[in-house]
């Protein structure tokens, strides 16, 4: 072959696979934050970045919406489901329609079918579990407003059934639904001057805001990096106690001198702490004391847990049998509450608490799938 050709054929040789190699190493698109990841995209796919950039849910879904509340709807082999931030599935991708109704609950069709599906699986009447609070055998589901009322109305040979959506949560916790005491409000959404959508707390910020466990500090901020104090401690966990036992405490307005003896006496009363068993409560509260409140709680008690405690209690490097709330702060990383401070599930008991870390673990308390299996 003469020389000029087989240079000329080296040339588009070495051109070809620039091109490629272009190609294999291109960059998605980074599409814009919420709650700390953002959408990503390459050659008409979708995944989800983290705040790094680095691509954590894998670029494979035929369409993605933000992650809100800590949940994302994807299609996949055009049908749609329901992931939350580590790529897990709440809702597996089957449904032709997913629409967010609240309180973790999606209207839903399979082909000419409908019904309302919980993110959540929950007793059904045979022993087992289901995901369908109602089931998908109506001819349409929608929802409207009645007399001023919103409703969701089922459709069934003709025949509507209408069920004021305010009584939803009621239903939820008859029938047993995981964080029905808790539930999630619709467009209830925050925005805190102090809180970024790339910030690691903003999901966690956006939960105990919806879930009404948290507010801001005033002037529109959050306050994310404020210690918590122990009477702010109490606070939170007396209301979290009385949602999860269904009195009315905490719809109660906050009254008396100081603004936190109400709190605590209910703490008191409750079993969460003993009698003077903290005096003074406007320091910051520590992360033992705090693991050693929330445990306490009804609800802290009751969370099942889903990480092996024995491996817990082997791989937490700074927590030993006998300290201060060893057992509480076990227990909490073994019900998923608890994930460490670093990849090495170092709890530093003794350190103050930020109000962002506080917003992360009542969240999880509250919300049955934002627990964490850690391995």
């Amino acid at each position: 072959m003469p020389q000029k050709h087989r240079l000329r054929g080296a040339a588009a040789l070495f051109l070809s696979l620039a091109l490629t190699l272009s190609c294999a190493l291109a960059a998605p698109t980074i599409h814009g934050y919420q709650e700390g990841m953002a959408k990503a995209s390459e050659n008409g796919l979708w995944g989800f970045a983290d705040a790094s950039g680095r691509v954590v849910i894998p670029i494979r879904y035929q369409s993605v919406l933000d992650f809100t509340l800590g949940t994302a709807l994807v299609r996949a082999n055009n049908k749609m489901g329901l992931i939350r931030q580590d790529g897990l599935s709440l809702l597996q991708p089957e449904y032709d329609t997913l629409e967010n109704l609240g309180y973790g609950l999606y209207m839903a069709q399979k082909g000419n079918q409908w019904g309302v599906v919980s993110m959540l699986a929950f007793p059904d009447e045979q022993g087992g579990t289901t995901q369908e609070f109602f089931s998908i055998t109506y001819d349409a589901v929608r929802t409207q407003k009645v007399d001023g009322l919103d409703v969701l109305v089922l459709t069934a040979n003709g025949i509507d059934t209408v069920v004021p959506i305010s009584t939803l949560k009621d239903q939820m916790v008859r029938r047993q639904v995981p964080s029905a005491q808790f539930p999630l409000i619709k467009g209830r959404i925050p925005s805190f001057d102090d809180v970024s959508p790339r910030d690691w707390f903003s999901l966690w910020v956006d939960l105990a805001y919806n879930l009404s466990l948290m507010q801001g500090v005033g002037e529109n901020r959050f306050g994310p990096d404020q210690t918590l104090t122990v009477a702010e401690a109490l606070k939170l966990a007396a209301f979290m106690e009385s949602q999860a036992t269904g009195d009315t405490f905490h719809l109660q307005p906050v009254t008396g001198t100081p603004w936190y003896k109400s709190s605590v006496t209910y703490c008191e009363a409750s079993g969460v702490i003993n009698a003077g068993e903290f005096t003074n409560l406007e320091r910051p509260v520590t992360r033992a004391e705090m693991a050693y409140i929330f445990s306490r709680t009804t609800l802290g008690r009751s969370i099942p847990e889903i990480n092996s405690l024995s491996r817990v209690k082997a791989a937490v490097p700074d927590v030993r049998t006998g300290d201060y709330a060893a057992n509480a702060i076990f227990g909490l990383y073994a019900k998923g509450i608890l994930t460490g401070s670093d990849g090495d599930l170092t709890f530093r008991p003794n350190d103050s608490l930020t109000r962002a870390e506080a917003a992360a673990i009542v969240s999880r308390m509250a919300r049955a799938e934002q627990r964490i299996s850690l391995w």
